[in-house]
Parts: C-alpha cells; sequence; structure tokens
C-alpha cells in the first residue's frame, strides 16, 4: 500500500510540473511520438517551441551567424533551425522514454529496494528536465528584456523626433507621394525608398 501512495504521490509530481510550469506551449514534458505537428504522411509541419528553444541554446556568436544566414539565405536559415528544433525535440523524446521505462519497471517491481532505487531515478529524470526548462525560459526572459530594450530605444527616437517625423510625412502626401500604410514615415529630408512612387 506504501509503494501504491509513493506511485500516486510521483504522478501527482509529475502533473503538477506539467500543469503549473507549464504554459499551453511546454506541456511539461514532450508528447509521445505521432501526435501534434505531424501531418498524415508523417512529414512534421513547424516545430514550434522546440525550434527556438534550441535557438537560445547557442552561444551568441552561433545565434549572430544564423541571424546573418537568416538576412542572406532564408530557405538555408529556415532548414537550420527545423535541424536544431528537431535534434533537440529526439533528445527531449529519448529521455521522456527512458523515464517511462523507469517508471514501467517502477511499477511492476515486487522487490522494495529496486522500486526506491527506480523512485530515485524517476526524480532525478524529472529534476534534470525541470531545471533544463527553466533554464530555458530565463534564457528566453533575457531574450525578451534585450528585445524590450531596443524596442524602447526606438519608441524614445520616434518619441524626440515626432514633430520631424510628422511634418516629413506631410511634405511626403503633399509631393503626391502614397505610402502603403505599413511602411515607416521618410526620415526628414529623404525621400521614402518603401514606397514604390518615390522610384
Amino acid at each position: 500500500m506504501n509503494g501504491k501512495l509513493l506511485l500516486t504521490g510521483i504522478a501527482t509530481l509529475i502533473l503538477a510540473f506539467g500543469v503549473q510550469a507549464a504554459g499551453p506551449e511546454d506541456p511539461g514534458l514532450p508528447p509521445p511520438p505521432s501526435r501534434k505537428g505531424e501531418r498524415q504522411g508523417g512529414e512534421r509541419r513547424g516545430l514550434g517551441p522546440s525550434m527556438w528553444r534550441a535557438f537560445t541554446r547557442l552561444s551568441e556568436e552561433q545565434r549572430q551567424e544564423l541571424l546573418k544566414l537568416q538576412g542572406t539565405d532564408p530557405d538555408q536559415f529556415r532548414t537550420k533551425m527545423r535541424e536544431l528544433g528537431e535534434a533537440l525535440r529526439k533528445e527531449e523524446q529519448t529521455r521522456f522514454d527512458e523515464l517511462m521505462k523507469l517508471v514501467e519497471r517502477c511499477r511492476t517491481s515486487k522487490d522494495e529496494k529496486e522500486k526506491a532505487a527506480l523512485k530515485e531515478q524517476i526524480i532525478g529524470h524529472i529534476r534534470v528536465h525541470y531545471l533544463d526548462r527553466l533554464e530555458d525560459n530565463k534564457r528566453q526572459l533575457e531574450e525578451m528584456k534585450k528585445r524590450t530594450r531596443e524596442l524602447e530605444e526606438e519608441l524614445g527616437k520616434r518619441e524626440a523626433n515626432v514633430d520631424q517625423i510628422v511634418k516629413a510625412r506631410a511634405e511626403a502626401l503633399i509631393r503626391g507621394e502614397r505610402p502603403e500604410p505599413d511602411n515607416h514615415p521618410p526620415k526628414p529630408g529623404k525621400p521614402n525608398r518603401e514606397n514604390p512612387m518615390d522610384r
């Protein structure tokens, strides 16, 4: 009876990690194969969060190289990103399979010492996975903070130059230029190169 109680506690722990610490894109542990993201022929669509988690695990130098590749060869960039995501997904799937084998051995074992050792291994697997996800979240947060700082700087520049930007937009419209709604306004004294009428 005590073994069943401990297994129930471990299952609750697994669910708690998966539900509380995980968002909709982070199910706690990777799903078993042949689920989300697969088409009928077995071909995977996007890898979603796996790809970006793998990207954040790269060194700053590796990330910068990939970002340069994105500008020069977007198709190659997407291919490399898919490869990174797929490698991480496979690594996580392997760890998940190992965990589930340990759980099954623990459930079927009749030897209490063996069960106790297996439970410690199960807890170790879950701890490693959970700490990996925490590190991923920290890296993602740092990326978001960096991007926020960059956006705040850009917003500050725009706020400081609002009068010049508005006047430049008005002058461009009066000259007969018709910029697309999502184009940036021309800088003062410079034509809007994004506007096809300006060429």
